[in-house]
């Protein structure tokens, strides 16, 4: 699944396997790479299963290292590895924090409220390659998304086709997304005929950058 720009799921690809495992996912990305997409630097954001893991850390896999690839971890998963490594609801918030910070003055100030939290914690989180979970050291290749929230629920659409014969599970996963594909076109096509320009995704976004704006102030500083 990838984002419009409408910040939409926008799906991409499907595989059927038999199990999540390194080869089934080594063989998917491949099949990514080869036939879906072919630009570089392209940011694939999932949780930390495994069979992924093992994928991106094989580095005689040229096309999943960078500059052609960048893997990143869905931080909503780490949060949840958190809460269930050390139970904490106020170390859970701390660390989306740190994870969502845009400055890495903001991040180091809430990794030292981390530590002193819970050192363990802080400990875990320090050997966790940065660049994988937080924004401020991100590089700008995952482009602001920071979970994997869209794609769950598109896979919470197709959760029930996963009991059907496989011929009907490939038909109705068709249907659901040429429906889905449908709908969105129409909708683009009325909102280009009212004269909207943007989607509201970037609309809101100016909005709120607009109010923001506001509260700046410039000063003109003499040489």
């Amino acid at each position: 699944m990838a984002t419009d720009g409408n910040n939409e799921v926008y799906p991409l690809a499907f595989a059927v396997v038999e199990s999540e495992s390194t080869e089934t996912w080594g063989w998917f990305l491949a099949c990514l790479l080869t036939y879906v997409t072919d630009r570089t630097n392209l940011c694939i954001i999932s949780d930390k299963h495994r069979g992924i893991q093992s994928c991106f850390d094989d580095t005689t896999r040229g096309y999943l290292q960078p500059p052609l690839t960048h893997h990143r971890y869905c931080v909503r998963h780490l949060v949840s590895n958190v809460n269930t490594n050390f139970n904490s609801v106020a170390l859970k918030n701390l660390v989306w924090k740190a994870a969502t910070a845009n400055q890495v003055r903001k991040f180091e100030n809430t990794m030292d409220c981390i530590k002193n939290v819970n050192r363990a914690a802080y400990d875990y989180l320090k050997e966790i390659d940065q660049e994988k979970w937080t924004l401020v050291h991100d590089h700008g290749h995952r482009y602001g998304a920071m979970t994997t929230n869209l794609s769950e629920c598109f896979n919470g659409v197709l959760k029930g086709a996963r009991s059907l014969p496989i011929t009907a599970m490939v038909m109705f996963t068709f249907y659901k997304v040429n429906s889905y594909f449908d709908d969105r076109r129409n909708k683009t096509l009325e909102q280009l005929e009212e004269g909207q320009l943007w989607c509201k995704y970037a609309y809101d976004k100016f909005e709120a950058n607009q109010e923001k704006a506001k509260l700046h102030m410039v000063r003109r500083m003499s040489a």
